[in-house]
């Protein structure tokens, strides 16, 4: 019975008082049992009510677990002590007809009507038993039990409606607990994730932090010595011109590429540990790409292209080559494209094209002849450390981080570049100014 409908029945008439009294019960009850969220708390509120309204001896709630299956979370007697929870110390047919059913029982002399009485009655030896289920929503979560041996005449003082309703407002009750139980596990949960994952990211942020130190300190422990050695090497080289010694001057031009050479990996590496750090500041400017930018690297690879024996060419069909980035980046974008071209070209030549494409964008290609890339390692192209061509009996050197800049730096100036290669063929890099 629904609280509602047992307070539309209490009408004045000659058990008026009875009926009053009973309203009275049922409203302190359950202003005590919604008087908390804890659930703990609410059963045992619940359940010492319940034993306390019947004249039980002992009492049980049963809920059903998140497998499905019941289980007793609470047994008292009626002095409110613990008893155990073992669930064939109560009528198991009277809880799992009310749980299936929905349909509250009340069951009174049982043992003067062992036709139908269940095995687990007799062996309690128990007289009165009153079971309602415990629904919130249409679900049913449970069973609240109680029951003793002695004859309680149940239905002759009007206890079964209010036992219904106690019941019906508990199931509300302990749903309401048991969501507040799972939402403060969750919450629980969430905030140790999260002080977790805050701790991580200081542990993070301090590695990081040694890192940039070591590679900082790293760069200087290694040009310090390179460019003294380079200034020494220049003051012997000036000191010497008038040797015409083939071989010195060979080795004067190896001293200087070896020492070039580490410098610009040691350069890369440190780009690259700014840039994946996070503290890489972009510094956003308007320039004139061909003036600013393509020029100045076509004249420093002039020479290179020449003694290679192969043509450096560029070609523009728009003026206006106006664009907003990173000067810094930009230069190295195409400084690194033009000086891979230009490297693995060995005859022929390398052509540089300014031009609007189709779209109305800026796009700069550069065209080789050279040895191309197979199209297996085209997905690879951009990675860190990745070469075609590897180990140590390689034609070509590098580090692997040149192309790999030069993705980072483009993802950087919202530009992308397109490449189309053919093994033995050449290559074509186009960067498209978005």
């Amino acid at each position: 019975m629904k609280l509602s409908e047992f307070l539309r029945d209490l009408e004045p008439s000659g058990s008026e008082n009875h009926n009053s009294s009973n309203l009275q019960v049922i409203l302190k009850i359950l202003r005590k049992i919604n008087s908390s969220l804890v659930l703990e708390e609410v059963l045992e509120l619940v359940l010492k009510n319940a034993i306390s309204l019947t004249s039980c001896e002992r009492g049980f709630i049963v809920l059903k677990n998140d497998k499905g299956e019941l289980e007793n979370v609470l047994s008292l007697d009626s002095n409110g002590n613990r008893l155990s929870k073992d669930l064939f110390n109560i009528s198991r047919s009277v809880v799992n007809d009310v749980f299936i059913t929905g349909q509250a029982r009340f069951i009174e002399s049982a043992l003067n009507n062992l036709s139908k009485t269940s095995e687990s009655i007799v062996n309690l030896e128990l007289q009165t038993i009153m079971c309602a289920a415990l629904l919130t929503e249409g679900e049913n979560i449970g069973v609240i039990y109680v029951d003793s041996k002695s004859l309680n005449k149940i239905e002759s003082k009007g206890i079964t409606e209010t036992f219904e309703i106690l019941a019906s407002q508990a199931g509300i009750a302990i749903n309401n607990a048991l969501m507040h139980g799972r939402q403060f596990k969750a919450n629980e949960e969430l905030k140790k994730a999260y002080n977790e994952l805050e701790i991580a990211k200081r542990e993070a942020e301090k590695l990081e932090v040694l890192k940039n130190h070591f590679l900082t300190q790293m760069s200087h422990e290694i040009r310090t010595p390179f460019n003294i050695m380079q200034s020494g090497l220049y003051l012997l080289k000036s000191q010497i011109s008038s040797v015409q010694n083939p071989e010195v001057k060979e080795l004067f031009s190896m001293f200087e590429d070896g020492s070039n050479r580490i410098i610009r990996t040691v350069d890369k590496i440190m780009e690259m540990a700014k840039i994946r750090s996070g503290n890489y500041e972009l510094l956003t400017e308007t320039i004139q790409l061909e003036e600013e930018i393509l020029q100045n690297i076509i004249s420093k690879y002039e020479d290179k292209a020449k003694a290679k024996g192969i043509y450096l060419m560029y070609q523009r069909t728009t003026d206006n080559n106006s664009v907003k980035c990173d000067r810094f980046m930009i230069y190295q974008i195409f400084q690194e494209i033009i000086d891979n071209a230009i490297k693995f070209t060995e005859r022929g030549a390398v052509r540089i094209k300014q031009y609007k494409d189709s779209k109305d964008r800026l796009c700069v290609s550069i065209q080789d002849t050279g040895i191309g890339i197979d199209p297996e390692y085209l997905e690879n192209l951009f990675q860190q450390f990745s070469q075609e061509d590897s180990g140590p009996t390689r034609r070509y050197e590098g580090s692997g981080l040149a192309l790999a800049l030069v993705k980072k730096y483009s993802e950087l100036n919202n530009l992308s570049i397109k490449v189309i290669s053919e093994k033995n063929h050449g290559s074509t890099f186009t960067v498209i100014f978005k």
